[in-house]
């Protein structure tokens, strides 16, 4: 049976991805898809069946262009020149409301003012306003109080939602355009929120009482990390599982099953037949249906359930009407529907992924099962459930690494383990849920098994996720190499089904692979490239962070910025950027003082293997957090060097370092003073870090070392701050270019005025992390450029 949908669809989703790299003015978009409705007129009386088809797909492909432009006129931008706005005072309507977690919770308000510096304006945008108040007791009271359709007046901090500002980073900011956020609003103060109409909107926030009811059962029935995870499946509220446990499911390749997805749908259909299995087929059908939307609503409609749902539903009636059920077909109505609904849904990492994993799952699977021809049954099952899984990996591959440039080696292994218990948990959450209404002394023996089978879960994806062996990083795995990889898979799966003599269609895979392989290589553009002297001043915030890589291959990190409970810098920033570089580890970590925005980084880097040794100033036994850091590294086996004068060589750098711990001035400096200074020479290229270094050991720099302290590039002392960069030091280096690392709208307001006129005076560029983000520069020994990392 002909289904011509799918190549349809394809058509309008070549159109929509066509807009997003060139648009084409709407006027013209309109001539063509007429002038091709003409000829396709003509073509059609004149019987000419072929050019027709071609005429049809063009015209979709330019509805497409059209439909997607038409619906991304409307682009939500941040609507302000500052990024951050303190007392700024919005009024609108609450749109949505996230759960609670960790006495935090979040509101989508659709504004119809903001009132800024005692002038308003009138503006409809949607802002998501983060709430957290010092009293628990507090933010639970409003938690409860506020209702979806409330109309508010809030005040806070607007802020610009955070760009990307680091090679490979995740732009959150393109992240809230997507969900049509503005902005984001901070608020600490429970007068900063006032009801000032109490409407309704009563259907949404049924749906939001009934979540609050779910999580309030599970939280009560569970332990914390049970009730987390349980969140995750059933509320697609993955906001309560921390970063290293989704890390560990990332390595393990399971990621997959924390989204809410098809996976879920069908264990909740499963759940659904079983419980009306004595029921006749059309209210067996119909209550099939009404709970899988229920279900849908419950999660807040991700385009994975959504997607499931729509899938599921076309079967169910299909399988009612007695016609014949195509599965691409049934997924193109699908991806139909949801980008009708929001074209920009082709771009959202969920929605690619959902998708190539089901129609992986619908190409490869049938080819792999005609193999597997065993006649053990239990053998045969988990080859084909094996089968399954490999199919939709192999589909997903590309998205996977372009999203977390992480292979799992062990995720087949791990997926036949963990799949059927996320089943089991799956279903006891549900059965909890249930039975808890009822009794719940009852539904704690439910809520215990569960309990018991969410720690083999935890226990399997820590082992699986956490060796060495489990997966490899492969960064820089670009949208070319993704139609590369696709374009490959074709030709493998047309030679599968064609030839017939194995040893044949082994030689052929060989060579397919090979080329693959070469070809995938042929767009790679190295940012760090050997031969050279590269310096990246990482942007971490208010703090410091400068990635060195040398000629010959060998690395150093000059401090590794702040760790808060709630955001390490060396876990969430350095970390990645490390392996969005294939950067294996540090050769030389230099600590310039034990400040914590300085050093604190660093130690989920050395607790994690990433240093093999570490420089720092002399231990200061009055200070606990140096006794600290030290017991860190020495527990991790890392190697201690104390600062002194002294010189290193890498390959044909020099690298200098200048403090003169012998200098009786110098033991009586403050922490800052006491930061770690080095010069650095590459042919005719030289470099000085000072770190936080003040007037006082920039006087001492200046009687000590003199004309040494000349230099090209000057790392600007403590941030900008007034309590640096003196006339006297800017004298002795006179720098051509300073770089300043330095957090966006910092409450310090470094870089200040004072050091950053005094620079200009002194015919000084400057390059800021906090307007540039990261900061390249590249030295070939003859001169040095500054390399735009974003074209990368």
């Amino acid at each position: 049976m002909h289904y011509p949908l799918p190549k349809y669809v394809v058509a309008f989703v070549v159109g929509i991805i066509s807009t997003h790299y060139f648009n084409l003015p709407f006027k013209y978009s309109l001539l063509l898809i007429i002038t091709l409705l003409l000829f396709a007129v003509i073509f059609h009386f004149t019987k000419q069946k072929k050019p027709i088809t071609l005429l049809l797909l063009m015209m979709v492909v330019f509805g497409g262009m059209l439909y997607s432009s038409f619906r991304n006129e409307s682009q939500v931008v941040y609507p302000f020149a500052e990024t951050k706005i303190s007392n700024t005072i919005i009024y609108g309507e609450i749109k949505e409301i996230t759960l609670i977690h960790s006495d935090k919770f979040k509101i989508i308000l659709h504004s119809d003012s903001v009132r800024i510096n005692d002038s308003t304006i009138t503006l409809e945008n949607n802002f998501q306003c983060n709430i957290s108040f010092t009293s628990k007791k507090g933010t639970l009271q409003l938690y409860n109080l506020l209702k979806i359709g409330n109309k508010l007046k809030v005040t806070g901090v607007l802020r610009k939602g955070r760009g990307k500002r680091n090679p490979g980073e995740f732009d959150y900011y393109k992240y809230l355009q997507s969900i049509e956020v503005a902005g984001i609003v901070y608020i600490k103060k429970m007068k900063d929120v006032t009801i000032v109409e109490p409407s309704i909107n009563h259907f949404r926030n049924t749906i939001f009482e009934a979540r609050k009811w779910v999580a309030k059962r599970l939280e009560t029935s569970h332990n914390k990390r049970t009730a987390s995870l349980l969140k995750g499946l059933l509320l697609a509220d993955r906001s309560e599982i921390d970063y290293r446990t989704k890390e560990s499911f990332i390595n393990s390749g399971v990621i997959h099953v924390l989204a809410v997805s098809g996976l879920h749908v069908g264990f909740i259909v499963l759940i659904f037949i079983f419980l009306t299995s004595r029921i006749s087929i059309y209210p067996r059908t119909i209550l099939t249906v009404i709970g899988l939307t229920a279900f849908l609503l419950l999660t807040g409609s991700p385009a994975s359930v959504f997607r499931a749902t729509i899938m599921v539903v076309v079967v169910l009636i299909i399988y009612l009407s007695n016609r014949t059920y195509n599965s691409v077909n049934g997924l193109s109505i699908a991806a139909l529907i949801l980008l009708l609904i929001d074209p920009s849904e082709i771009f959202n990492p969920g929605f690619q992924l959902s998708f190539s994993a089901v129609l992986s799952i619908l190409i490869v699977y049938p080819i792999l099962s005609e193999k597997i021809t065993t006649k053990k049954r239990v053998l045969r099952y988990l080859l084909l459930f094996s089968a399954v899984s490999f199919s939709a990996q192999l589909g997903t591959l590309p998205f996977t690494l372009i999203y977390f440039q992480k292979l799992s080696i062990i995720s087949l292994f791990a997926n036949l383990l963990v799949i059927p218990i996320i089943g089991i948990i799956v279903g006891l959450g549900v059965l909890t849920i249930f039975v808890s209404t009822f009794s719940t002394l009852f539904s704690l023996f439910f809520a215990s098994a569960n309990m018991l089978f969410t720690d083999i879960l935890m226990g399997i994806v820590d082992i699986t996720g956490t060796q060495q062996f489990s997966y490899f990083y492969i960064p820089n795995f670009s949208l070319i190499d993704g139609f590369i990889f696709y374009l490959f898979l074709i030709i493998i799966i047309y030679s599968v089904k064609q030839f017939s003599n194995t040893y044949s269609l082994v030689l052929l895979l060989f060579l397919i692979g090979l080329n693959l392989f070469f070809f995938l290589q042929l767009d790679n553009k190295e940012l760090l490239p050997d031969g050279k002297f590269s310096i990246v001043m990482i942007d971490i915030g208010q703090g410091d962070g400068i990635l060195l890589k040398f000629p010959n291959g060998e690395t150093a990190l000059v401090d590794a910025g702040n760790a808060t409970p709630t955001f390490d810098n060396g876990e969430r920033i350095i970390a990645p950027l490390l392996r969005r570089l294939s950067i294996k580890q540090i050769d030389y970590g230099f600590i310039s003082h034990v400040d914590s925005d300085h050093y604190k980084g660093f130690l989920s880097l050395i607790k994690n293997g990433w240093i093999k040794k570490i420089y720092k100033p002399r231990i200061d036994t009055t200070l606990k957090k140096d006794i600290r850091l030290e017991e860190v590294i020495n527990e991790n086996d890392v190697k201690l060097k104390y600062y002194s004068k002294s010189k290193m060589m890498f390959g044909n750098v020099a690298f200098y370092t200048l403090n003169d711990t012998t200098n009786s001035r110098y033991k009586s400096f403050s922490a800052n003073n006491k930061s770690g200074v080095y010069k650095i020479v590459h042919g005719n290229n030289s470099f000085l870090f000072v770190g936080d270094a003040e007037y006082p050991a920039e006087k001492t720099l200046v009687k000590t070392y003199g004309e040494f302290l000349d230099s090209d590039i000057l790392k600007v002392g403590h941030h900008g701050s007034k309590s640096s960069s003196s006339q006297l030091f800017i004298n002795a280096v006179t720098p051509d270019v300073g770089i300043i690392s330095a957090g966006l709208d910092n409450g310090f307001g470094h870089p200040v005025k004072l050091i950053l006129d005094r620079f200009q005076i002194n015919n000084v560029e400057l390059y800021r992390t906090d307007i540039e983000g990261a900061i390249i520069l590249q030295s070939d020994g003859e001169s040095v450029k500054k390399v735009n990392w974003r074209e990368f």
